[in-house]
């Protein structure tokens, strides 16, 4: 009799109203050549466009590999925490995990096989990332996502020291049981899973880097985050504000171990926050006084400018 072939990487997507890009998507998952078995958990939550019958057409097509959650009722209403926590994770069968939403897409056939390759033969590492190409679907500009220069390991330190993410999601593989029995750090906010993720890898273990391009990030789609947190103020404060507890909270979870550092990404932060409110009661805050006197400066001329 023979053994079935276990899952080693599980691949999981999360769709909604990405009519115009899921089929880049599911192109870029089902072109993965490998030497073993995946999965793909494409999770649409209840789209209102034609999202859930193309994701239809390639499970259809692909049923060994595009396996679909087809939500009736919205899930993002109550977090994007819920939505893993019940719908994903308890769907997630490989020694691997990785990530790509249904606006983005894979641009390397060999991604995966890259990956796991490295993780296989490095024990040490809890995930492996790679380049990312950002593409402004409202401008057209296209840029890198990922500050780093040259492959290589990415530790904790890094992670903590960045105000935003060190790599993009759609980089992302690594080693499930890491992000099992998470720290209470990943439940605080409701839109930002994406950083908390970041942390407790990074509390795991040290994550490695591969300096080719092998994603396609496409920022400010239509219902995209990153399309909500830039044109509406109060959304951006309610980002600085779910940062800044996220970074506290995790600044308590390492007992403070890496205090100086979660400090001043805290207070860049603030300083974001109180540029794009101008108040003059900011400059009463005890951490006002940390800012460099430009950023003083900056705090001050906004308020002016806005009481004139």
């Amino acid at each position: 009799m023979d053994m079935v072939e276990e899952i080693m990487v599980s691949v999981y997507c999360l769709a909604y109203n990405h009519e115009k890009y899921i089929k880049d998507c599911l192109e870029g998952f089902v072109k993965q050549k490998t030497n073993f078995k995946y999965e793909v958990i494409v999770h649409d939550d209840a789209s209102t466009d034609n999202t859930a019958s193309i994701i239809k057409e390639y499970a259809s097509k692909y049923p060994n590999i595009i396996k679909p959650i087809l939500q009736k009722e919205n899930q993002y209403s109550q977090s994007l925490q819920h939505i893993i926590d019940k719908f994903i994770e308890p769907a997630l069968k490989g020694k691997y995990v990785a990530i790509c939403e249904g606006d983005d897409y894979w641009c390397d056939n060999y991604k995966l096989q890259k990956q796991v390759d490295i993780l296989e033969n490095h024990p040490e590492y809890v995930a492996c990332t790679h380049q990312t190409k950002t593409v402004n679907s409202s401008k057209g500009d296209v840029s890198l996502y990922s500050k780093l220069k040259q492959s290589g390991i990415i530790d904790i330190e890094k992670i903590l020291r960045d105000r935003g993410p060190v790599y993009h999601t759609s980089s992302l593989c690594y080693r499930k049981e890491a992000l099992e029995n998470k720290p209470a750090f990943c439940y605080i906010t409701k839109g930002i899973g994406d950083y908390s993720d970041e942390f407790a890898l990074a509390f795991k273990g040290d994550i490695y880097y591969i300096d080719e391009i092998m994603s396609v990030y496409r920022q400010f789609t239509e219902s995209s985050w990153s399309l909500n947190v830039r044109d509406v103020i109060s959304a951006k404060e309610k980002y600085y504000k779910d940062m800044i507890a996220l970074l506290e909270e995790v600044n308590s979870y390492s007992k403070y171990e890496y205090k100086d550092i979660l400090d001043k990404t805290i207070l860049d932060f603030k300083y974001q926050m109180w540029k794009l409110k101008p108040e003059y009661s900011v400059l009463k805050d005890g951490d006002f006084s940390k800012l460099s006197l430009r950023k003083k400066i900056k705090i001050i001329m906004l308020n002016i400018l806005k009481k004139s």
